[in-house]
């Protein structure tokens, strides 16, 4: 049982910037690897580089709709218009298996070269008559030909270790005939919340109780991410239930993710606890919502505590909780997309911390225009409900005005990204 507070020091007030460096620094891939059939792959992240197997295309084949010809054929050779004999048919799946000395083939998209054959005719440059056709023009060498191996050859790297494995992706494996991937395991994540104020919902709330919304917020979050998210409910404000909690939970996961309980309240327990069990690595950062965000560790598990302000965590979580979740799973942090756009309304900017407004942008003619949705204190969780987009306002003094320049990170940047 914990007796005393954990001793008081002096922390650092971290920027943004180095706030995401110092986590990152601290986080180690987990090591388990599995194999899984492309089908599920989805989402995951790669264990080991993919080679292709085979080049692709396997074979020469058409690019367009047309008559397949020998450049050097002997009807080439005199002034046009050249007339050949239609030798068959070559359609996709169903290859012509003769060999082109002299005449032309009917080729479509796809189609395999029949042998000999090593330039498409267009349909729409030629006039077909029964069994021949007749060009008015001489055919370009080599023209609408896939080669083999035009895409891809075999023994290429196609993907690295790491890559986190989009539809496009999935689509790149499948098509080199791969039906098997190594992926690395899903890192095991433990959620709580805290606070005694919280109920769950659709229980009934006394007087000065409230419902906890934050977990089901950020596991929706978090499930755009190859994790396996453990909810393990909700935690009261007593130093001693937390400690036996948080102690037990780390042995069984990767990251601990609280929300509630970080900040300088007197019931605000948690990173006392996670002191005394473990370590803290930094806590509080110059940023608005979500100054009191803290990461350390439990043993081997990693400890992410979010400020319990809806606002304050789920503008945490995209912000540093999700990359190091990202790279906690073998895969490779981006830095989340970030473009221009102009203030439709007058904002005030910050004083001290860089601030992120939850604001709604949309595309007028060439320009993007972004607005706030509504008040911004961090406990309003209804300011995500028309919110595209986080606005990044740097600190200052002097009112931006409307049509001001700012810097937006759309929403799917930040949950995709990566």
């Amino acid at each position: 049982m914990l007796l005393c507070c954990a001793p008081l020091r002096e922390w650092t007030l971290l920027s943004v910037a180095e706030a995401l460096q110092k986590l990152l620094n601290s986080v180690q891939p987990v090591s388990a690897v599995e194999t899984i059939g492309a089908s599920e792959a989805l989402g995951r992240i790669l264990a080991e580089d993919v080679k292709a197997p085979l080049s692709l295309p396997p074979f020469d084949n058409s690019a367009m709709d047309g008559y397949a010809v020998r450049f050097d054929g002997p009807v080439f050779a005199h002034p046009p218009p050249y007339r050949l004999r239609v030798l068959g048919t070559s359609a996709a799946g169903h290859p012509w298996r003769g060999r082109i000395e002299d005449g032309a083939v009917r080729i479509f998209t796809g189609a395999a070269m029949p042998q000999g054959a090593d330039t498409i005719v267009l349909q729409e440059d030629a006039v077909r008559e029964g069994d021949t056709v007749e060009f008015a023009d001489r055919p370009e060498a080599h023209r609408h030909v896939r080669s083999v191996g035009n895409d891809v050859q075999a023994g290429e790297r196609i993907l690295t270790r790491g890559t986190r494995l989009r539809a496009f992706e999935v689509g790149w494996i499948s098509a080199c005939g791969l039906h098997q991937v190594e992926v690395f395991g899903r890192p095991r994540i433990g959620m709580f919340a805290t606070g005694d104020e919280l109920r769950e919902p659709g229980s009934r709330l006394a007087y000065g109780q409230i419902y906890e919304s934050n977990r089901l917020t950020l596991k929706s979050l978090a499930s755009e991410l190859p994790v396996q998210i453990n909810d393990l409910g909700i935690l009261p404000d007593e130093r001693s239930l937390l400690a036996h909690a948080l102690a037990q939970a780390a042995r069984a996961n990767d990251m601990l993710i609280t929300s509630g309980g970080v900040s300088v309240g007197a019931s605000d327990h948690v990173r006392d606890v996670v002191s005394e069990l473990g370590e803290i690595d930094f806590w509080r950062v110059a940023i608005k919502p979500g100054k009191p965000f803290a990461s350390g560790r439990i043993g081997q598990c990693m400890f992410m505590g979010l400020p319990g302000n809806p606002a304050s965590a789920v503008v945490t979580f995209l912000l540093f909780v999700a990359p190091a979740l990202l790279q906690l799973g073998g895969g490779r942090p981006e830095s989340p997309l970030e473009v221009g756009a102009r203030l439709e309304a007058p904002v005030k900017p910050p004083r001290g911390r860089m601030e992120y407004q939850r604001g709604r942008y949309a595309r007028v003619g060439e320009q993007l225009w972004v607005e706030p949705t509504g008040s911004q204190d961090s406990n309003r969780i209804g300011s995500f409900r028309d919110a595209n987009c986080l606005v990044r306002l740097m600190p200052g003094k002097a009112q931006l005005k409307r049509g001001s320049n700012v810097r937006i990170l759309p929403f799917h940047g930040l949950l995709f990204g990566g």
